[in-house]
């Protein structure tokens, strides 16, 4: 699972976590515990919420991963 989670390194994802939290960044880490996120929103109801600095998640707490394609 780890290289497949390492071939998305500079692609933009949406992570979703085991307790509904969504959110959405650039990939610039991987680690056997945690992934790193650059540019990084919480998706809510209401919006995107940027988060300041790096958004490391613990890979324990992801549900599951999703790439974004950037529109044509």
């Amino acid at each position: 699972m780890h290289r497949l989670i390492e071939k998305l390194a500079r692609e933009t994802i949406a992570v979703h976590l085991s307790d509904g939290t969504s959110l959405k960044g650039v990939l610039v880490a991987v680690h056997g515990d945690c992934i790193v996120l650059e540019s990084a929103v919480t998706l809510t109801e209401e919006g995107h919420v940027p988060i300041d600095g790096q958004a490391v998640l613990p890979r324990a707490k992801i549900a599951w991963l999703q790439r974004l394609i950037p529109e044509a």
